[in-house]
């Protein structure tokens, strides 16, 4: 137990530096240059180089790839962004949201209005089946009653109306 023991102390300063260096292998960033040399730093590439060839940001972990290999499609995405294209995406989405109220206000007061025809061509054809006398004005302002003729035809009318406006 003592040899153990005395190795205790090696075995923990062994696991602190290999933490050590995990942690700055994670703060590391890798990119390509120009001439498409695979350079690491701990420091964000210059601003002329592409988001595409970002190799690796602080964070991320795994090793870098060879030079025939691209970089993944998201590490564009896991780039940090900048104020205006945050602000960019913010107003995106505002008018997108405003968008989609907008529809859904116009359906509503579609189907609000469709419920009102509906309701009203249901009453007409009622009125028209029960056999109550149904006066109509003519042109010249003259007040008419319904013959049965008329109220057949104003009838096969209402229940057209039911059915254009109560479905869908």
């Amino acid at each position: 137990m003592r040899t153990s023991s005395k190795r205790l102390p090696a075995v923990v300063a062994a696991l602190m530096l290999a933490l050590a260096c995990s942690d700055a292998a994670l703060g590391q960033w890798a990119w390509r240059d120009e001439n498409g040399r695979l350079v690491f730093s701990d420091r964000q590439p210059p601003a002329n180089i592409k988001p595409e060839n970002i190799v690796r940001q602080p964070g991320q972990s795994g090793i870098a790839r060879p030079s025939g290999e691209a970089a993944p499609a998201d590490s564009a995405k896991a780039a940090p962004r900048t104020a205006a294209e945050r602000e960019l995406e913010f107003r995106k989405r505002q008018t997108e949201r405003a968008d989609a109220e907008r529809k859904q206000a116009e359906e509503q007061a579609s189907v609000s209005r469709r419920n009102s025809d509906c309701e009203r061509a249901r009453g007409y054809l009622r009125s028209l089946e029960d056999g109550a006398r149904i006066v109509r004005t003519d042109p010249q302002g003259n007040r008419e009653f319904l013959d049965d003729a008329q109220r057949t035809a104003e009838i096969a009318r209402a229940r057209e109306a039911v059915a254009r406006s109560c479905t869908g």
